[in-house]
């Protein structure tokens, strides 16, 4: 028992010394002083519930503070004058003729670059109606000349000529300014002889059969629709 007793005061002692050394490193480190210690003294005076409750009241309190403050702000606002309220309407009433003002212009300016995208559709439509209507008259043109008895006679004609001679008539019409009329003949020959014809054109004046041959080639799309579809 005796020995039990010693141990026990051994251990006391030893954790006495222990705790005075931690104590007197909390002072030499700046950690601890008579402010501080009383303010631990201070907080294990409280148990953890009067704590909490505490900060539970301190927070209603604030709260309460705060909302008090907004109602006596409030209260304290003095009121809108006459004169205040009238310059207020005035204000909000230019304000609001400007915005009306700057959407009249957007307006404006809309219905006028749609007015002029309109009288530029109308513009590309007559142009396209325009254009139909000459290639309609042309191609009625064409089709009554190579049509016509006398133009199938004329052309069978030129296709029993030997290609020096054919090719001789159908340069007298070029040189009368009748190019298309020649044109209208080449066009109609079947392709042994009409070839034949324009190898005598290119052994004697190249750029003319070369200005024919492309004669014949828009001649061609001539005769097609507006679209490329035939006519």
């Amino acid at each position: 028992m005796r020995l039990i007793w010693n141990l026990l005061a051994v251990m006391a002692v030893a954790n006495l010394l222990g705790l005075g050394a931690f104590v007197g490193w909390l002072k030499m480190s700046d950690r601890l002083d008579r402010e501080r210690l009383h303010e631990i003294r201070t907080v294990l005076t409280q148990t953890v519930s009067q704590r909490r409750a505490d900060a539970d009241a301190l927070a209603a309190k604030a709260e309460q503070d705060k909302k008090a403050a907004a109602e006596q702000a409030k209260v304290g606002t003095p009121p809108v004058t006459a004169a205040e309220a009238l310059d207020l309407k005035i204000q909000l009433s230019q304000f609001d003729q400007a915005r009306l003002e700057a959407m009249r212009r957007d307006v404006s300016l809309l219905q006028d670059t749609l007015r002029r995208e309109r009288q530029a559709l109308e513009a590309d439509r007559a142009a396209f109606n325009k254009e139909k209507t000459d290639f309609e008259k042309a191609r009625q043109a064409v089709a009554q000349t190579e049509g016509n008895a006398q133009f199938k006679k004329t052309l069978a004609t030129y296709e029993s000529l030997k290609p020096d001679k054919a090719k001789l008539a159908l340069k007298q019409l070029i040189d009368q300014k009748q190019t298309d009329q020649a044109v209208a003949y080449l066009n109609s020959m079947q392709e042994r002889p009409r070839t034949k014809v324009i190898d005598e054109f290119l052994k004697d004046d190249p750029k003319m059969a070369a200005d024919l041959l492309e004669r014949l080639r828009t001649r061609g799309m001539q005769l097609r629709g507006p679209e490329g579809t035939p006519a």
